[in-house]
């Protein structure tokens, strides 16, 4: 027979991992709103409600009063210390990226390159001057986003038609594969010629649009940088003047960081 300590464990400990599990959620997809993580979790929608009532009042989480989505709150930073130390490059990447998000105003990503999707590992959205909604993911397709078409025109030739070439055999939508390589290539061309790749979005908010630059370490790409404006707020003059040889500086010492903490 179990005792009433071992059932109130039990069940303690179900509640535990349930709130990691939102907790975790609204860590990487922000701001989210319940019915979102709902989705994303499986978990009844009074359980998620509860739950979040929980971190909010351990400050954790916080609600948007005009939206009612939920973000993180720095509190959460804590929970991945031990982490943070032991990985010196994003720390620094971090550390730059606040410097940069000061000096242009406009909040940026850092993502890394995986085989088939780029990921953010690293970002100043808390710290820079303009405070812009964040993406709802945190991994963008290869070939649909200015951090993959940038971070593929600084790959060698061989690498990047490899990579372009399963990208587009993997769309399978019935149109023809090798037209879409064609034009891919001639679109990762221009990105290459220009030196700075842009993407426009419509979400999380209309006339997002991101502008990226590879990050390179010893020659070799190993993400890219995407500085995140409003289309309609810079102009073409303030961007090339001002934005773009910021923004490739701060990708410059991105690399050499990555260098010096990787070894690579």
């Amino acid at each position: 027979m179990i005792d009433t300590d071992e059932k109130s464990a039990s069940t303690g400990v179900r509640s535990l991992l349930r709130g990691l599990e939102i907790l975790i959620a609204v860590n990487e997809n922000p701001p989210a709103t319940i019915t979102r993580l709902v989705t994303l979790t499986g978990l009844p929608k009074a359980t998620v409600i509860r739950l979040l009532a929980t971190l909010r009042s351990a400050g954790y989480v916080r609600q948007n009063s005009d939206t009612g989505a939920y973000e993180p709150l720095p509190q959460v930073r804590r929970l991945a210390s031990a982490m943070m130390v032991e990985n010196p490059f994003l720390t620094e990447a971090r550390q730059r990226l606040n410097v940069f998000g000061l000096q242009v105003g406009w909040p940026s990503d850092l993502l890394m390159a995986e085989p088939d999707a780029m990921v953010t590992a690293a970002s100043n959205r808390d710290t820079s001057p303009i405070h812009l909604r964040r993406f709802e993911q945190r991994r963008f397709p290869i070939l649909d986003s200015a951090a993959g078409m940038a971070y593929l025109a600084a790959l060698p030739q061989e690498e990047r038609l490899e990579i372009v070439k399963r990208q587009c055999a993997a769309l399978d939508d019935g149109g023809n594969v090798q037209q879409r390589v064609d034009v891919t290539l001639q679109a990762i061309t221009e990105v290459g010629n220009q030196g700075f790749s842009m993407h426009d979005y419509n979400a999380p908010m209309a006339g997002t649009r991101a502008v990226g630059v590879a990050v390179v370490s010893q020659g070799r790409p190993v993400g890219a940088l995407v500085l995140i404006i409003l289309k309609g707020a810079v102009t073409d003059g303030q961007l090339h003047e001002q934005y773009l040889p910021a923004l490739q500086e701060c990708a410059a010492g991105l690399g050499a960081a990555y260098h010096l903490h990787k070894g690579v």
